[in-house]
Order: C-alpha cells, then structure tokens, then sequence
C-alpha cells in the first residue's frame, strides 16, 4: 500500500481527530490483535513531508493507521503510488 499525496491525508486525519502521533501510536497497540501497534518513529516516517516520508506500507501498518483515526483505508493509502507532480513554470 502507498500513502497519499505525500502523507498529506494521514496529517489532516490526525489533526481532524485531535490526536497527536505518541497518541495515535497508543491508540494502534490497543487496537492491534498482536497487541504490538505502531511505533512513534513508524508514524512519523509516514507523516512526514521530508526525505525521510516513507511512501510504502504494509497491508497490517495501514489498516491500523487507518482503524487508529478512524478513517476509511482508501482515503489514507492506495494499492499503487500517486504519479509525480508536474510543476509548471
């Protein structure tokens, strides 16, 4: 699975729940059946915006993100990358 627009609706999910990322990482290992969630650094790799914004995703790491901020799957990550952004002068 591949993030969105560069994070971009994982940030605005975040904010719309009024979560932080030490928050969300809680809310995944309650949620977790292997009682593990996600990790701090995890989410943050996936919220980033830099170079280190990380693009690609296991199937369990987004549906626990997704479950985490109660938001559909499909509006956090997609089965394929987004196309690069053409920038016009």
């Amino acid at each position: 699975m591949y993030r969105r627009n560069g994070g971009k609706p994982i940030r605005d999910a975040i904010k719309r729940a009024g979560l932080s990322i030490p928050r969300l990482a809680a809310l995944t290992k309650g949620i977790d059946p292997e009682d593990r969630g996600l990790s701090q650094a995890l989410i943050g790799f996936y919220v980033s915006e830099g170079a280190s914004g990380r693009e690609s995703a296991s199937t369990r790491t987004a549906e626990l993100m997704a479950a985490g901020l109660d938001s559909p799957i499909e509006e956090l990550f997609g089965n394929h990358p987004d196309p690069p952004s053409i920038h016009v002068s």
